[in-house]
Order: structure tokens, then C-alpha cells, then sequence
């Protein structure tokens, strides 16, 4: 069953207001939200996921492609251990963050500018997460391709119940003359309709029970254009994942501007962290959880994923 999602909410203060307009975000949009608890908004109660993300076999694109499988699960459930501790919280799930679909500077044999990973080794991540108790996003980044072009090769891996989905529109180039790089690429609230319509229609289909998830990168509010044309579908919990790097204030601060309104209460949050380009330095889980200030603010809605590349 599906819903309509309407995004909007008063503002105070000059600050919140300002990052609200950089994030496209607009204090004039009613909302009409479900009453559904943002506790509720993953598979479990209080559920969490650290996950580290990256392409495997390459270094540059991320912490998963610098390490083996098994030299990877224990770090990440080390991390995951680390907010464990900080939170009190045990319902805390490590994960994979794969990306399937990497945008390429050649259109190659399918002129959509993008190279897939092979299935053979995606099944060894998620076997291994199968194992090891880790969830695995396959995430694919989007080239010439509509989001539903490119996820939909991906319903396959729903069947396996620690597989979700995610989709990054930041290589996103169709109907541009340009490879991807070259400017910021965008998606459209209707677009990501159509990929929860085809994940609940396949989840349908092969009776597959309980919920997915479903990560939208973004770092620019025009990343996600027509936000008030999204919907919610009960079997998927979509999630907002802010992407963007800068001083531990910065990032806090642009978090804050999404999630201190209303949509936290359809839409879960999700706070990425980068190690070598978050500067000055990293934000420790405390803060990454709103548990501990940064520069006299911190985070007000708890993220229900933490994933570092």
C-alpha cells in the first residue's frame, strides 16, 4: 500500500532557515504525515546499521575496497561496537555498503556510462553478511540510467533477507551531452516512487515478507527534486542519507535542517562520515548520535544508519 508523502514545516531562526533553503526544503508545503514513530521506520524497534561503504577492488572509491571480506567484518563490527557502548542501544547492525553500479568517464558496450560488479562477487558479500550477521546495500550510482533501469536488475538480491537497495544520483547524466563528473546529477520524488512500486511489486511477487530499505543519496537539495511527489509504501522504509563532507558543525547543522522537521517521521535518517575528507577531524559516535555537542549543537534526531567511507 502506498501513501503520499507531503514535505513541509514552520521554521525558527535565521540559521535553521538558511540551511532549510540550501536543502530545498520550503516552509509553505502543508504535510500530512502518518503517525508512525521514527523508532518504527527500519525493520526493528530501535534498530540501527554501521555500515562502510566502498567498491570492491578499488582503494580510491571507498574503506570496502581497501581491505579483504574477511579482514573487513571485523572492523565494521568494531565500529558497531563503538556506538553499541556509547548508546546502550544492542540492536545495532553492521553492514556492507556496495557500490554495484560505478559511474565511468567511457559510455562502454551499453552506452550508460556505468561499470556493474560481477554477481560472483556480490554473492561473496552477501554470503559473508549471511554468515557474520551484517546487512548488505547494493548501491548503484545511475550514469544514462533512470533509478528504475538501474535497480531493477537488483530485485533479484531481494529475496535474500539481508539484501537492501540504494540509489545515488550524483552521476546521474541522462539526456545531457556530458559524462558523469561533470555536473551534479538529480533525481525526481516520482522516480523514487517507481523504485519502491517495483521492489514492493517483486516483494509481492515471490513472497517476500517483512520490510527493505531503501537509501537516497543526497548532498545537494537538488539531488531530489519534487520531494512533495514522494510516497511511502509499507514494506519499504526509505532513508535520506546525507552525504556531504565538512567540519563536524557543518554537517550537524545541514542534518539538523532535514531532521528536525516533520519528515523524520516518514523518512530515517542516515549521517555519513568520511575518513580522509571530514576536517578537521572525525565526529566521534557520541556526536554522530546527538549524544555530545559540536561547537554548541548536535545532532536532534538519532540517524538509523552510520556508514563511513
Amino acid at each position: 500500500m502506498e501513501k503520499r508523502l507531503k514535505i513541509g514545516s514552520t521554521l525558527a531562526g535565521i540559521t535553521i532557515s538558511i540551511v532549510f533553503s540550501l536543502l530545498g526544503l520550503t516552509t509553505t508545503a502543508s504535510a500530512q504525515m502518518k503517525d508512525v514513530a521514527k523508532s518504527q521506520q527500519m525493520p526493528t524497534k530501535d534498530e540501527m546499521v554501521v555500515a562502510y561503504y566502498g567498491r570492491p577492488g578499488v582503494k580510491s572509491m571507498g574503506i570496502l575496497g581497501q581491505y579483504s571480506i574477511d579482514a573487513l567484518i571485523p572492523i565494521i563490527k568494531a565500529k558497531t561496537d563503538e556506538y553499541k557502548k556509547v548508546s546502550g542501544n544492542q540492536n545495532i547492525v553492521p553492514g556492507f555498503d556496495i557500490i554495484y553500479g560505478m559511474a565511468a568517464g567511457d559510455p562502454g558496450r551499453d552506452k550508460d556510462y556505468i561499470i556493474n560488479i560481477s554477481d560472483k562477487k556480490l554473492m561473496e558479500y552477501i554470503d559473508a553478511g549471511q554468515k557474520h550477521g551484517l546487512v548488505v546495500f547494493i548501491d548503484t550510482q545511475l550514469g544514462k540510467m533512470t533509478p528504475l533501469e538501474a535497480i531493477r536488475p537488483l530485485l533479484k538480491y531481494l529475496k535474500y533477507d539481508n539484501v537492501h537497495l540504494a540509489i545515488d544520483p550524483e552521476f546521474e547524466v541522462r539526456g545531457l551531452d556530458v559524462r558523469p563528473g561533470k555536473q551534479i546529477g538529480h533525481i525526481s520524488g516520482s522516480q523514487v516512487n517507481e523504485v519502491q512500486a517495483a521492489m514492493t511489486d517483486y516483494m509481492n511477487q515471490y513472497g517476500i515478507k517483512g520490510k527493505k530499505m531503501l537509501i537516497v543519496h543526497m548532498f545537494r537539495h537538488t539531488m531530489l527534486s519534487n520531494k512533495n511527489d514522494l510516497k511511502t509504501y509499507d514494506n519499504i522504509d526509505m532513508i535520506f542519507n546525507l552525504d556531504g563532507h565538512g567540519s563536524p558543525k557543518l554537517k550537524v547543522d545541514i542534518y539538523n535542517g532535514i531532521y528536525k522537521h516533520r519528515i523524520a517521521n516518514e523518512v530515517a535518517g542516515g549521517f555519513k562520515l568520511f575518513f580522509q575528507e571530514d576536517t578537521p577531524r572525525l565526529m566521534t559516535p557520541e556526536e554522530v548520535l546527538g549524544l555530545k555537542s559540536v561547537s554548541g549543537t548536535k545532532v536532534k534526531e538519532m540517524p538509523k544508519l552510520i556508514n563511513y567511507q
